[in-house]
C-alpha cells in the first residue's frame, strides 16, 4: 500500500515540472511532498515498526521456576572480596650527614 504514495509523489512532480501556472506547480510541489512523506512513514513502519509491537511471551512455570532456583544458586554463592589496593613503594631517603 505504501508503494503507492511513491507512485503519487512521482506523479505530482511530473504534474509540478509540466505545469505552466504557479498555483498549480505550489500545489502540486506540495502534494509530492506529502506523498513521498507518507511512503517514508509506511516504509519505517513495514521495516521497523512491526519488531517493535510484538509483545514478549509469558514465561512457562517450570521456566519461571528454573529461573527461580538459579537465583537463589547465585545470591546463596559467597562473594570474593577484591585484594586491596597495593601501596606504591616510597624510597627511604637517608638523611645527610653532617
Amino acid at each position: 500500500m505504501y508503494w503507492l504514495f511513491l507512485l503519487l509523489a512521482l506523479g505530482a512532480f511530473v504534474l509540478a515540472i509540466s505545469a505552466t501556472q504557479t498555483w498549480l506547480l505550489l500545489l502540486s510541489l506540495l502534494a509530492s511532498l506529502v506523498f513521498a512523506l507518507l511512503w517514508v512513514k509506511g516504509l519505517y513502519a513495514a521495516r521497523i515498526g512491526g519488531a517493535l509491537t510484538d509483545a514478549p511471551r509469558a514465561l512457562h512455570p517450570a521456566e519461571l521456576q528454573a529461573l527461580r532456583e538459579q537465583f537463589r544458586v547465585d545470591a546463596a554463592a559467597p562473594t570474593v572480596a577484591p585484594p586491596p589496593p597495593v601501596q606504591p613503594a616510597t624510597p627511604d631517603r637517608e638523611s645527610p650527614q653532617p
